[in-house]
């Protein structure tokens, strides 16, 4: 977690100030430095929901049940 230097932060939070605070904390949970919450802030999607992708190391923007990455469920879950 992020939290050495509070000046920056602060910087961020006012900068990205449209991101939702809860958001900007779990995304400063996962940063390794200021640079690298400055990019997981700035690739931020702009519609909701979001989810985590670790592979991209980014928020991603989703579906509420994330059919597509899990169509083969869904389709046992809601097959009649």
């Amino acid at each position: 977690m992020v939290k050495n230097d509070i000046a920056v932060i602060e910087g961020l939070k006012t900068h990205f100030k449209q991101i939702h605070p809860v958001l900007f904390l779990r995304s400063q949970e996962r940063a390794a430095s200021t640079g690298n919450l400055f990019d997981i802030l700035d690739t931020m999607p702009t519609e909701f929901p979001v989810s985590w992708d670790n592979e991209a190391y980014r928020w991603i923007q989703t579906d509420l049940l994330q059919a597509a990455e899990f169509e083969k469920k869904a389709k046992l879950c809601y097959h009649k």
